[in-house]
C-alpha cells in the first residue's frame, strides 16, 4: 500500500506528462488528540487524522484547483480532472502563478515528536492535576466548568512545476480550564489557557490559579456611573482590538477596498509607542513555519513602526498586483480552499512599563480585563461599541470590580491615543499584545 508521500508523487509523474500547464501540489497531514476533564473524569476522548491533496493548474494564466481526501488511482485521475474543468471555466490573470521556491529554509526548533509520543495516560493525569489545583485554590471556586487538552502533528509537503520542493513538520501542545467562582449568590468565570511546541515547555502549573484569580477578582462587581479618565486595556483585551486591525495589514483586503487602511501608506497613524510587527519566524509561535502556504520562506515584517504605517502583508498574486514583493505571507486555512494572504504572528512590540506602574500613575480611571461585543466592530470603519467589565481605579489602586459599562470609539483612534505599552507581551493564538494605557476616555455606566 502507498504512503502519503508515494501518492504525491504519483501525481507529480502523471501531471508531468503534460507540458503545457504549470502545477502546485499540497500534501497535508494533521494528527490530532482532545481531552476533556469534569470532576477528575474524562468527559470527552478523541482523537483523529485528516490528510488531503491539494492540487493547483496553471493554464494560459487560469488558475484551476481540486483537492483530495483519498488516495486511490481513481481519485488521482479525479483531482486533476476536475483541477482542469476549473482552470476551463475560470477567468484569465496575469497575476496567477507559482513561486519558484528558492533559497535553504531556516531552521526551526518546532517538532516534539518525543513528547507527543507519550502516553495518553500521563496527559490525562496532568489535566486532573490542573482541575485539582484550581478547585484547591480557594473555597469560593466551586466548579470547573471545563478542563482541556490538545495536540497536534502536523506534516506539509509542497511541490511545483517550477522544481520546487518543500517539506516540514510540527507540534503544538495547548490546555484550558473555565473556573466559576460563588459567593453570596454572585457568580464570575474565569479562564486561562497555555501553548507550546514542546510538551515538557507546556507551562499548565499557573493556568488554574490565573483562572481563579480572575473569577474571585470580579466577584461583588457592581455597576458605576459614567467616567471619562486613562483606560488601562490588559494583553487580553489589546489582542482582541489588534485581531480587529490585523486584516486591514493584508493587501487583498486592500485590493477589495475593506482594509481602514487603504491609502494610508507611510503616515503616521497611531501613538509613536505603537509598533506593530508580523513574524512567520517567531520563536515557538503557533504560525511559526519555515515557509509559507506557497513554498517561500516565512520572514519577519514590520508594519507600524512607531506608529507609521509602513507595509503591507502579500502573497505571490497581490504581490504581483502591486508589482511588490511576497512577504511569505500565503496562508492555507485547509486543504479544501486556494491559499490567499494571511498574518502569521502578528504582535504590538512589547514596551518598557509594567502593568502595575500603569496602574499606580493612574490618578482615576479604569482597568478593562473583559470586552463583550468585539465580534461586532467594523473592521472596515475600525467602529466599534463594546460592553466592558473590569476594576475602577483610584489613586494609583484598583479599587472596586464593575460590569455593566459601555465604551465606543474607534480602532484607529485607541491606537492612536496609547501613552504606554507593557512589558508583558502575550499571545493569544495568533495574535499578541501586551497591556496597554489609552489616554483619557469616556465610559458610560448607569
Amino acid at each position: 500500500m502507498k504512503d502519503t508521500i508515494e501518492w504525491l508523487r504519483h501525481l507529480e509523474s502523471t501531471l508531468k506528462k503534460n507540458h503545457d500547464q504549470h502545477y502546485e501540489i499540497y500534501l497535508s497531514q494533521v494528527d490530532s488528540t482532545s481531552i476533556e476533564v469534569k470532576n477528575q473524569q474524562i468527559e470527552c476522548f478523541t482523537t483523529a487524522q485528516t490528510k488531503g491533496l491539494a492540487l493547483r493548474i496553471l493554464k494560459d494564466n487560469r488558475m484551476g484547483f481540486s483537492y483530495a481526501t483519498e488516495f486511490t488511482n481513481e481519485s488521482i485521475d479525479q483531482i486533476i480532472a476536475r483541477a482542469l474543468t476549473s482552470a476551463r471555466y475560470a477567468a484569465p490573470d496575469e497575476c496567477n502563478g507559482f513561486p519558484s521556491m528558492t533559497g535553504p529554509l531556516p531552521e526551526l526548533d518546532l517538532l516534539d515528536d518525543l513528547g507527543y509520543a507519550l502516553p495518553k495516560e500521563a496527559k490525562i493525569e496532568k489535566l486532573k492535576m490542573i482541575e485539582k489545583e484550581a478547585l484547591s485554590y480557594d473555597r469560593r471556586i466551586t466548579k470547573v466548568r471545563k478542563a482541556s487538552y490538545h495536540e497536534q502533528m502536523v506534516k506539509k509537503h509542497l511541490i511545483n512545476s517550477y522544481g520546487g520542493s518543500r517539506t516540514h513538520q510540527n507540534t503544538l501542545f495547548s490546555a484550558s480550564i473555565v473556573v466559576v467562582a460563588e459567593e453570596k449568590k454572585d457568580s464570575q468565570t474565569g479562564w486561562d489557557f497555555a501553548f507550546s511546541r514542546h510538551y515538557q515547555e507546556l507551562e499548565t502549573d499557573s493556568i488554574g490559579r490565573s483562572a481563579s484569580l480572575e473569577a474571585l477578582g470580579l466577584l461583588g462587581a457592581q455597576s458605576s456611573p459614567s467616567l471619562r479618565g486613562p483606560v488601562v486595556l490588559d494583553s487580553g483585551v489589546s489582542y482582541q482590538f489588534l485581531t480587529i486591525l490585523a486584516q486591514s495589514f493584508l493587501a487583498e483586503s486592500v485590493h477589495k477596498k475593506k482594509s481602514l487602511l487603504r491609502g494610508q501608506l507611510h503616515r503616521k497613524l497611531f501613538s509613536d509607542r505603537i509598533t506593530i510587527i508580523d513574524d512567520g519566524l517567531y520563536p515557538g509561535g503557533m504560525a511559526t513555519a519555515p515557509f509559507d502556504g506557497e513554498g517561500i520562506v516565512r520572514q519577519c515584517t514590520p508594519l507600524v513602526e512607531q506608529g507609521v504605517l509602513i507595509q503591507f502583508l502579500y502573497d505571490t498574486y497581490c504581490a504581483k498586483k502591486d508589482s511588490a514583493r511576497s512577504t511569505g505571507n500565503a496562508s492555507r486555512g485547509s486543504i479544501m480552499a486556494t491559499p490567499n494572504v494571511g498574518y502569521s504572528n502578528l504582535f504590538i512590540q512589547k514596551g518598557s512599563v509594567h502593568p502595575a506602574d500603569m496602574i499606580a500613575s493612574v490618578t482615576k480611571g479604569f482597568l478593562v480585563n473583559e470586552v463583550m461585543g468585539m465580534h461586532t466592530a467594523n473592521p472596515i470603519t475600525g467602529d466599534f461599541s463594546l460592553g466592558l467589565t473590569g476594576f475602577l481605579i483610584k489613586n494609583g489602586k484598583t479599587i472596586t470590580p464593575v460590569k455593566g459599562l459601555a465604551l465606543a470609539g474607534n480602532i484607529i483612534t485607541l491606537f492612536k491615543n496609547v501613552l504606554q505599552v507593557g512589558n508583558d507581551l502575550r499571545f493569544y493564538g495568533k495574535v499578541g499584545a501586551p497591556t496597554l494605557m489609552i489616554d483619557a476616555m469616556e465610559i458610560s455606566g448607569t
